[in-house]
C-alpha cells in the first residue's frame, strides 16, 4: 500500500508541475467563447483572474528553465517572488469575485465595500507571505522567518470566504425553490437553467475551501500524510469559475425576485435584458 501512495505522490507531483497548462487551456477557451473582453468592474475580474495565473505561470516556468544560467540564489528567488506577486493579484481577484457573487446573490447589489475588502485582504496576507518566504541575502538565502503563521493566516482567510460564498449560494437556491412552488409551472425547465451556473459557483467555492483546509491541516500538524493534489485542484476549479459566468438565466415574472442572477454573459457595457427562463451561452 505504501509503495502504491508513493508511485500516486509521485504522479501527482509531476502532474502539479504542468498545471500551468490548465490555466493557458482556460485562457484559449476564453478566446473561443468570446469571454476576454475586459472592465474595470468586479463582473470581470473572474477574467482578469485568468489572464494573470497564465502571466505568473509564464513568469514561473521561464524561471525554471533558466535556473542553470542563475547561479546566484537570489536571481532563482526574483523569478519566484516576481510570479508570487501576479499570483497575489490573480488571487486578489479570484477571492473578490467570489465575495461579489456573493454579495450579488444575497440581494445587497449596492453593497460594494465587501468585495473590495476581500480582494485587499487577500493581496495583504499574500505580500506578507512574500515578504517572509523569500530571501536574497547569499549565499542561501535564508528566508526573514521560517514561520508558517504568514501562510497558515493567508489559507484561514481564503477558507472564510470560500465557505461564506457557499453558504450564501446554498441559501439563496433553497429560497429560489421555496418560492418556487407557489408559482404554477413547470420547475423542471427552470431548475436545470438557473442553477446551472449556481451549482458551477458553489462546486468551485466549496472545492477551494476543501483544498485549504487540506493545506491548513498540512501546515499545523506536518505528518499529515495526504496526496498533494490541491494545487492542479486549484487551477481545475478556476475553469470552473470562468465556465459558471458564461450562461445567464433570467425572468421578468415574480420568480425573478428569488432568482440567482449572473452577470458575465454580455460584454462590458451591453444590457442584460431577456425573455422569461432565457438561457444565453457565448
Amino acid at each position: 500500500m505504501g509503495q502504491v501512495l508513493t508511485s500516486t505522490q509521485q504522479w501527482f507531483d509531476k502532474t502539479n508541475n504542468a498545471m500551468g497548462m490548465v490555466s493557458f487551456a482556460t485562457l484559449l477557451m476564453m478566446f473561443s467563447n468570446d469571454l476576454w473582453q475586459l472592465d474595470w468592474t468586479p463582473r470581470t475580474w473572474v477574467r482578469w483572474m485568468v489572464y494573470f495565473d497564465s502571466l505568473a505561470f509564464l513568469i514561473s516556468y521561464i524561471g525554471t528553465s533558466l535556473e542553470d544560467l542563475m547561479p546566484y540564489c537570489w536571481q532563482r528567488n526574483a523569478f519566484k517572488l516576481a510570479a508570487g506577486i501576479v499570483w497575489s493579484l490573480k488571487d486578489a481577484l479570484k477571492y473578490g469575485y467570489l465575495a461579489f457573487k456573493a454579495t450579488k446573490i444575497s440581494g445587497y447589489q449596492n453593497l460594494r465595500f465587501p468585495y473590495y475588502l476581500a480582494a485587499c485582504g487577500s493581496l495583504v496576507l499574500y505580500w506578507i507571505f512574500l515578504l517572509t518566504g523569500y530571501g536574497f541575502v547569499e549565499p542561501n538565502c535564508a528566508p526573514m522567518t521560517k514561520s508558517q503563521v504568514p501562510r497558515l493566516a493567508l489559507y484561514l482567510y481564503w477558507s472564510v470566504v470560500d465557505l461564506g460564498t457557499s453558504v450564501v449560494v446554498i441559501n439563496k437556491m433553497r429560497q429560489v425553490i421555496s418560492a418556487s412552488k407557489e408559482v404554477k409551472m413547470d420547475h423542471t425547465e427552470f431548475y436545470t437553467v438557473k442553477f446551472r451556473e449556481e451549482i458551477r459557483l458553489l462546486i468551485a467555492s466549496i472545492g477551494m475551501s476543501i483544498v485549504t483546509v487540506l493545506s491548513i491541516i498540512s501546515i499545523v500538524e506536518p505528518k499529515f500524510n495526504v496526496l498533494s493534489i490541491w494545487r492542479i485542484v486549484f487551477v481545475y476549479l478556476q475553469l470552473v469559475m470562468v465556465m459558471a459566468s458564461q450562461t445567464v438565466p433570467t425572468s421578468q415574472t415574480t420568480i425573478s425576485n428569488h432568482a440567482i442572477v449572473s452577470d458575465l454573459s454580455d460584454p462590458p457595457g451591453k444590457s442584460q435584458k431577456s425573455s422569461s427562463y432565457q438561457s444565453r451561452t457565448r
